[in-house]
This record gives C-alpha cells, structure tokens and sequence, in this order.
C-alpha cells in the first residue's frame, strides 16, 4: 500500500537522530560516520530550494502536456465538452500515477518535489472527473466533497503527503459543516459538533501514532494533530461563534447580535488556551506549548474586539512590555534548568540516554558481526571446543 520503501523512512530517522547526537557529544564522529554507512539513504532528496524548482517544473510540464492534448483533441471537444473532457482528464490522471509509481521504483525518488508535483497533478486530473459528471446533477456541496473525499484518503495513505492530509482534513470539516448547516438543530449545535468532531480527530491520530509504521506518517499526523487542536478550540471561541452565527443567519450589523450559551463559550475561549498550555508544560509537548500560546493571543484579540476600553495602540504597547519582561524573567530564571526546563540549546545537552546506548550497542554490533576473528565450529573460539580447543 506505501509508495516509498519504509526502509528509507526508518534510516533517515536513525541518521537524523545521529547526527542530532553526535552535536550533542553523544556519539563520537567515527559512530556517527558508521551509522550512515550501515543505513544510507538510497533515494534522491534535493535541497529545499531544488526540491521547491522541480516541483514547479513539474507542475508547468503538466499543464503544458495537458494544453497540448486539448489542442489536438479540440474537435472532439467541440462535439461533447463534458465527455471529452472527462476521458482527457482520466487518461491523464492515470498516466501521471503510472509515472509517479515508475519514477519512484526507478529513480528512488522522495519528496523530491517531482513526485510531488505529479501527485497533486494526477489528484487535480481525477477531481476534475469527478466535478465534470456530477456538476449536472447540482448535488448540495457536502455531497460532492464526499465524492472527492476518498481520492485524498487514498493517495494519503500511499504517499503520507502533507498538503493532502491538510486537504484531508479540511475536506472532513467542510462536509461536517455544510450537512450541519442543512437542519436548523444542526446550525445551533454546530459549535459543539465540531469541538466533539475534533476531539475525535485528535483521538484517532492518538491511535494512529501506536501503529507499526508510524515514522511513515510521522509528519502528516503531526500536522493532523495540530490541526484537531486548532480546530477544538475555534469552534468554541466567543468571536468565532459570534460572528459565524451572524453569517449563518445572514445577519448585516456593524456588530454582530448576542448569541445564546454566550457565558459558556466565555468559559471555552479563557481556559481552553490554559489547559492547552498546562498539559504542554506537564508532558512536554511543544504543540500544546505553542497552541496554547496562540490560542491565548486570539482570546486576547476575542475580548478586544468586544468589550475594548484603551486605544488599540495603547494595548499592544502594554502588552509588547508585559510580554518582553516575563521573556526576560523567564530566560534569565532558566539558564539553570528548573523542573525540567531549560533556556540552554538542546544541542548544548551534556548527558547520556537509553536511546543512545541502543543505538550505539546496534551500530557497534553491525561493525562486529562481519569480524573474521569469530568463527563457529573448528574448535577456535566461537567452537566451543568442536575440534577440541576452546
């Protein structure tokens, strides 16, 4: 089911953490030079930058070949737009996926911005099949994504991309939101739909990252992750649901009228950043860390943008100040490490861990185990005394 050899996955983690490692003083440079000779990355990966111009050539190449098979296909067009259109779009959507695949297996390629490109392509071309046939039968929006829905989970799950679980996700919520949105007690309890919904989310990826061979997803359920978190605490936030409720029901006031429950979502806006925070700091998680941090900034925004009562100006001053002190506080407290915080560079870190030793017991007995000083049988020493030495 996986495109990429998991292999390549599991040996740029090892190298990674190596080299993390050996800036740590851990390991010694002749270790980490033997790691990445017993797992070595045989796939092509470019830099930022040329990964980022190989997908931008991909993508012209895509759009120049598909313009130049409607040109000389224009006739048919001309007699029936909608069929045309759909067996280009099919026919190069599966060709597309026959090269990603050949390239993958031929070239070793990985995230290489090609593979990328021709991804997105080959998606863009069986969407666009999608779109074709069922735009006659002016299905309601939540319908038609939920028809789409399923060549995102699909090329996800081969090819663990990150802009397709974004796409993912998005997706889900907009096919929750717009079935919602098509009963009246579906528009009042949208706000705890989706804070229920993404709960869930969040549960599941919990459950996804206890799998086997969740360093091949690793990245994409990162994201996920983040995006449950994000999309909990703004559907409960007062502004969102304010403003939202005054969408739904197409109400046009410089001020949005007061909603129902509106103490609840008081509530959710002040101490959903707090916990976020608190469980960031209890278990280290620098998501919850940096959401909460977040999320705390826009419930600041949320109660200036009510109940105001210094110029805008004046405010971001205080803050600025406010914020700059406790950095200050905090940093100059932290260049001791205190309850297992520190301002010092993780790569400053001076220490040995289990995972360390394992790592360097796996490498040591991969150098060791092709040593022509062990022999079994013969009577030498890996004999036994077969051959009546020891």
């Amino acid at each position: 089911m996986k495109a990429y050899q998991q292999q390549w996955i599991d040996n740029s983690f090892l190298q990674s953490k190596a080299q993390d490692w050996f800036e740590k003083g851990l390991l010694s440079e002749q270790q980490n030079i033997e790691i990445k000779n017993q797992f070595p990355l045989d796939f092509y990966q470019p830099n930022p930058f040329i990964r980022i111009a190989l997908f931008l050539f991909t993508c012209l190449a895509c759009i120049f070949s598909v313009s130049l098979l409607y040109l000389i296909f224009e006739n048919t067009f001309r007699e029936s737009p909608r069929t045309g259109l759909t067996i280009l779009a099919f026919a190069f959507g599966v060709f597309l996926v026959f090269l990603l695949e050949s390239l993958i297996k031929t070239k070793k390629i990985f995230q290489s911005g090609i593979d990328n490109g021709l991804l997105y392509s080959a998606i863009v071309a069986f969407v666009t099949v999608i779109y074709v046939q069922l735009e006659p039968l002016h299905l309601p929006a939540w319908l038609e994504f939920s028809f789409i829905l399923p060549f995102f989970i699909v090329a996800y799950i081969r090819y663990a991309d990150v802009f397709v679980a974004c796409v993912i996700y998005f997706l889900l919520v907009i096919i929750l939101v717009d079935f919602s949105l098509t009963f009246s007690v579906g528009k009042t309890l949208l706000p705890f739909i989706m804070l229920f919904f993404s709960l869930g989310a969040y549960y599941f990826v919990a459950k996804l990252k206890q799998r086997a061979d969740y360093l091949y997803y690793e990245t994409s359920l990162d994201i996920f992750k983040t995006l449950t978190l994000a999309s909990a605490y703004l559907s409960v936030n007062y502004f969102i649901v304010r403003e939202g409720n005054a969408m739904i029901n197409k109400v046009i006031t410089s001020v949005a009228p007061q909603i129902g429950l509106a103490p609840l979502f008081y509530l959710f806006t002040i101490l959903i950043p707090i916990a976020y925070i608190a469980f960031g700091l209890k278990k280290r998680d620098r998501t919850f860390l940096v959401l909460g941090l977040l999320t705390a900034a826009f419930s600041f925004f949320t109660y200036r943008y009510y109940f105001g009562i210094i110029p805008t100006e004046i405010a971001l001053l205080i803050c600025g100040t406010l914020l700059i002190a406790a950095a200050s506080f905090i940093i100059y407290q932290l260049k001791q490490p205190k309850f297992g915080f520190t301002y010092a560079p993780d790569n400053n870190y001076e220490g040995l861990n289990l995972d360390t030793i394992l790592l360097s017991e796996l490498v040591n007995t991969k150098l060791h185990s092709n040593d022509e000083n062990l022999k079994f049988g013969g009577g030498s020493t890996g004999g036994g005394g077969a051959g009546g030495e020891y």
